[in-house]
């Protein structure tokens, strides 16, 4: 990270590296959606867990009263889901899962809990809050969900059979419209 920016190419092999280490009786690595929960599981050994209340996170006590959409709990092994959004949008559940697993791949050394506000997350829907501006380990958590989820070489090939239709691909790729947006947005931005 310089100045703020991220480095969206480093971010991007991170994810890449991670779908690599993915063994194939967890994910063929060709098969969609990419299924977050399993190798969070099995090449992580980390514990996704749906939330009803966000607020019982160990440390959260320590916070100023926020509405959480994820948190890293590094040093337990988990990862919290709102269940409430999970449930509204499951798209959204599959992006804040991702959201924290870069976190734990690129800043666990960083804090041993990280908590995320739904406007940390690109993928939050409008009706949440959005807080001031996004810090660089958030833009970085969203970049490496968006890769991890939509794959540069899985989504070429759909993007050529069924054009920039983002609602086809949203489907076809288990995420958000919002998030599929990002992720093709941030791919145009790579290309040119």
């Amino acid at each position: 990270m310089e100045d703020g920016r991220i480095d969206v190419n480093a971010v991007e092999r991170e994810a890449y590296d991670l779908l690599e280490r993915v063994p194939e009786f967890v994910w063929d690595g060709e098969s969609l959606p990419v299924p977050v929960d399993s190798i969070v599981d099995n090449v992580l050994g980390l514990r996704v867990r749906l939330a009803d209340d966000m607020t019982s996170a160990p440390g959260y006590e320590d916070l100023p009263l926020m509405h959480l959409s994820g948190l890293l709990l590094t040093d337990l092994g988990e990862i919290w889901v709102n269940a409430e959004e999970a449930e509204r949008w499951p798209g959204r559940r599959r992006f804040t899962i991702g959201h924290e697993v870069g976190h734990y791949l690129l800043h666990q050394d960083e804090a041993p809990r990280i908590f995320c506000r739904s406007g940390d997350i690109v993928d939050a829907e409008d009706e949440v809050p959005v807080p001031a501006p996004r810090s660089p380990t958030e833009s970085e958590a969203d970049a490496f969900a968006a890769a991890l989820l939509m794959p540069e070489h899985l989504i070429h090939p759909h993007l050529e059979r069924h054009g920039r239709d983002v609602e086809v691909i949203q489907e076809i790729f288990g995420c958000s419209l919002k998030a599929t947006t990002y992720r093709l947005k941030a791919l145009d931005e790579r290309s040119s």
